[in-house]
Parts: C-alpha cells; structure tokens; sequence
C-alpha cells in the first residue's frame, strides 16, 4: 500500500479503490452443490484539494 499511497500524495493518481474478497464455505453447503455466499469489503482513497 505504501507504493500506491505514495502515487497519491504525488498527485499522479486521483482515486484509488481497494477491495478485499472471501467467501464463506461450509463442507455441507459444497456437498449439496449450492452456491457458495461471498463478501467483500471496499475501501476508497481520494486525493481531496
């Protein structure tokens, strides 16, 4: 992140979106052939002038 955050404070980009995924297993749930539930967590960072 220290790369990106650096990109930032340059002013060579305006906008980052960073997003983190998993999904949520359960052996049961995969056995019965469902679909397996995921989440993600977003976080935006901004250059504000």
């Amino acid at each position: 992140m220290g790369y990106l955050y650096s990109l930032l404070k340059e002013k060579k980009l305006k906008h980052i979106l960073v997003i983190a995924t998993g999904a949520l297993l359960s052996p049961i749930m995969t056995a019965q052939k469902e679909s397996i539930p995921s989440v993600a967590h977003a976080i935006s960072l901004e250059v504000v002038e």
